[in-house]
């Protein structure tokens, strides 16, 4: 925090923010280092980007504000202020919005509601419709994680960096050859499509909720499949479903231990129901706003799929051994993938597409 103090002390004069206390602020949730600062003219939300990517992203951030300012009324995304940024650093400066909830949060604790994923599908969907003019090309964005790349065979030097549970979880999705036959072609797919601006990471963890909807962390900002963004939202209620079939979440009882396989699948499918009003929230919302093609919402149904993929190797970074939650996830992952059109049944969406 120490280190926050003095960076944001040597921009804050220049860029009138105010002075700040000597004494440390509040760290926040995040993969990079995020803090609140009080100072005398106001809270402000810091960022330190910490990756060697950094300056990449830092521009995309940049980017995505400017574009907002070039398109106030176009029903864009809300994202709080960039007040001020020090490249060399590494720090952005954003307004700080001290009565929002994170969207994780509220997913969680079961208050997401209905109005802010519709909130949120109008508004990716007028960010697809804009021109890319002024937006970062990105040729070179990479796949939602497995990559393509690993699936076909991870390098020597990087096996000594996985854990026992990203090493199962590999291992688990190379032995299938037709799902990584599958992710390959929609990989190719997705690079051949007309591209539009698009977040390139919209989980419910970059959603902030007052009064109003935010979307924030546009560091992967720029042009791509738009149904990367749909299939990622949907995706994490996809998810949601899946982890919540062994728990008494919703309502019910938690799962017992000698129930069989038949009875995961119709959790899950229950599970599945009880979310379905946010997934369909969302989906309506974005089909109202924006015109889509059938091979648009077979995509989405597939990157939601992908999505279970991204977030069965995420968790198994943390884990010794692969949990068989997360190898449920990777059964519906896979299932999305080679049958998007599953997705919109499971979520209730069928009738939407």
């Amino acid at each position: 925090m120490t280190d926050i103090l003095e960076h944001f002390h040597a921009i804050s004069h220049e860029h009138a923010l105010g002075t700040a206390p000597r004494t440390a602020g509040d760290r926040l949730f995040g993969r990079n280092a995020n803090y609140r600062i009080t100072t005398d003219t106001g809270d402000y939300f810091i960022k330190k980007l910490q990756f060697s990517d950094a300056a990449i992203k830092m521009e995309n951030c940049l980017a995505y504000d400017s574009f907002v300012s070039r398109h106030p009324a176009a029903g864009l995304p809300r994202s709080p202020r960039i007040l001020a940024v020090n490249a060399e650093l590494g720090i952005i400066v954003q307004d700080f919005l001290p009565h929002a909830e994170n969207g994780s949060t509220l997913m969680v604790e079961e208050r997401f509601a209905t109005t802010v994923a519709a909130d949120i599908g109008r508004s990716i969907a007028g960010l697809h419709a804009r021109p890319t003019f002024g937006v970062p090309d990105r040729d070179d964005r990479p796949t939602p994680a497995p990559s393509t790349t690993l699936l076909a065979g991870i390098p020597h030097r990087h096996l000594r960096h996985l854990t026992g549970g990203e090493l199962q979880a590999y291992g688990l999705l190379q032995a299938d050859a037709t799902l990584c036959a599958a992710l390959a072609d929609l990989a190719r797919t997705s690079n051949s499509v007309d591209r539009t601006p698009i977040h390139g990471d919209l989980r419910v963890d970059q959603i902030l909720v007052d009064d109003r909807t935010w979307i924030v962390d546009w560091e992967e900002f720029g042009t791509g499949d738009p149904a990367r963004d749909t299939g990622s939202f949907l995706g994490e209620w996809l998810y949601r479903a899946v982890l919540d079939i062994p728990t008494s979440r919703g309502g019910g009882a938690a799962m017992n231990r000698a129930e069989g396989a038949a009875a995961v699948v119709r959790r899950g499918h229950e599970k599945a129901q009880l979310l379905a009003p946010i997934a369909r929230a969302f989906w309506s919302a974005y089909r109202g706003a924006r015109d889509v093609d059938d091979e648009f919402v077979a995509r989405t149904g597939q990157f939601a799929g992908w999505h279970l993929l991204d977030r069965l190797v995420a968790g198994a970074a943390t884990n010794a051994v692969l949990p068989a939650i997360h190898r449920a996830a990777a059964g519906v992952g896979r299932s999305a993938v080679l049958n998007p059109a599953g997705v919109h049944r499971f979520l209730g969406l069928e009738d939407l597409s």
